[in-house]
């Protein structure tokens, strides 16, 4: 088989470049952005710097993730396989490369819920004083406690679907295509090569036909429902704070109403960048298999 036309974007010397420059890019800016926030008067940020200390911690924890991880997305005409670029991550003898994953998957769309954290402020910081709610007189510790009984849920149905529908099973390894020694030399029917699958169609072991996987499709529903979600309470707050600043009932000044625009406008830049480069190819691949 020859190699594809992309096969320069995984091999050296490019790969290390690309992932040395990111990086460093990130730990960079997020370590300053944690730095302006411990040394900044918290009178002039408020209660909001939790919630940027919080995106610049998961953005750290996703850079190391992907540092460590280096992790390959292989498509196929039924799925795709994630996997790590240095496989057999043994300990004690276990391979760990499967729990790698998953935990990377984690760290990687905990970001989503957080940027979910950050419109829903903006919409409450807008609305504040002009309607009233159960949640109009909670602390800070009160919206701490809540957000963060929401993140352990979220991160544990990601988890929780991921380990369940795309863990390897025998007829996934099985199932493995061939080009995937043949492109990246690593043999994941071996099993001390860990990975996750989304595999909506298997090969029946007895009939050797193609058929629809019942847990895979359930899965993916779950981990969509899951991240529809998120998308859906961001599109909302885009929605009421975009109309509660342009309202003329919310007595904001000249001032305050420009400012409240612009930092509204730097959220949807900082959501649409992610979005645009990131979750909506994924999501492309995640659906693409089970509708073609």
């Amino acid at each position: 088989m020859s190699s594809p036309l992309y096969d320069w974007f995984f091999h050296e010397p490019f790969h290390s470049i690309f992932l040395g420059t990111t990086t460093c890019l990130s730990l960079i800016s997020n370590g300053l952005l944690l730095f302006i926030i411990a040394t900044t008067n918290c009178s002039n940020i408020g209660p909001y710097r939790y919630l940027l200390a919080v995106f610049a911690i998961c953005d750290i924890t996703t850079t190391i993730g992907h540092a460590a991880f280096q992790p390959y997305l292989h498509m196929t005409p039924t799925g795709f396989y994630f996997f790590p670029r240095n496989g057999q991550m043994m300990i004690l003898g276990r391979s760990f490369d499967t729990i790698f994953a998953l935990v990377f998957i984690a760290t990687y769309y905990q970001t989503f819920l957080v940027l979910a954290y950050h419109f829903y402020y903006r919409y409450h910081t807008v609305t504040s004083g002009i309607s009233r709610s159960f949640t109009s007189n909670w602390s800070t510790k009160h919206w701490i406690s809540i957000s963060v009984i929401i993140y352990i849920l979220y991160i544990a149905g990601f988890v929780g679907i991921c380990a369940i529908a795309f863990t390897p099973t025998e007829n996934t390894r099985a199932n493995v295509p061939h080009e995937i020694m043949q492109i990246y030399g690593i043999n994941l029917t071996d099993l001390r090569n860990g990975f996750t699958v989304i595999s909506v169609k298997q090969r029946d072991a007895v009939s050797g036909q193609w058929e629809w996987h019942i847990p895979s499709i359930i899965g993916l529903v779950g981990l969509l429902s899951l991240f529809g979600g998120t998308a859906s309470a961001i599109i909302f707050c885009i929605y009421k704070t975009t109309s509660a600043i342009r309202s003329s009932d919310n007595h904001l000044t000249a001032k305050t109403r420009k400012m409240q625009m612009d930092l509204f406008f730097a959220l949807l830049i900082q959501t649409a960048i992610p979005c645009l480069f990131s979750y909506l190819p994924l999501a492309t691949i995640l659906v693409f298999p089970a509708i073609t």
